[in-house]
């Protein structure tokens, strides 16, 4: 497969880590508020307890965007993760079982969510992609992809009903 066979790619969303650094943001603010109030003053012990949090916070955001990339091609969806060692695994898309979205109240409000898919893939059998940028695009580019793959190679897939033998 070439690389222009790319379709899309994903990492997880910038704008998933706005509710942990606003609370990181908040905390530093609040002991502040609260050394402050008392009388206590800010000794340098105390500035770094409220804002530790902060920087903790901005460096685990990066280090998790750089460590999953999810990359659908035209027959399979690829995931590359790992930090210091690297790993790719791939689902071939006629393999796909189901497929789809789930979104929170911000998610909505800033486009981005969960994309999940079930498949016969013995390696990857449930796979979710969490806090990626714009999901439903993505979960309609695969939605597509998965009806002409299966298509393609002439796959069905077959459920049996609860309590019926197999």
């Amino acid at each position: 497969m070439a690389e222009s066979d790319l379709i899309a790619e994903r990492q997880i969303s910038r704008r998933a880590f706005i509710g942990p650094v606003t609370g990181a943001a908040i905390y530093a603010v609040a002991v502040f508020a609260i050394l402050i109030g008392t009388g206590k003053g800010v000794s340098p012990g105390w500035a770094l307890v409220a804002l530790l949090p902060l920087p903790l916070t901005l460096l685990q955001a990066f280090l998790l965007r750089l460590s999953v990339t999810y990359r659908l091609f035209r027959d399979r969806l690829e995931v590359e993760s790992g930090l210091t060692s690297r790993q790719i695994e791939n689902v071939d898309l006629f393999r796909v079982r189901d497929l789809g979205v789930r979104q929170h109240l911000l998610g909505r409000l800033l486009n981005y969510g969960d994309v999940y898919l079930y498949s016969t893939d013995a390696s990857s059998p449930a796979l979710y992609m969490r806090n990626i940028d714009d999901p439903t695009t993505f979960y309609r580019q695969m939605r597509q992809l998965v009806d002409a793959s299966r298509a393609q190679r002439q796959t069905m897939i077959v459920e049996n009903a609860p309590g019926f033998p197999e």
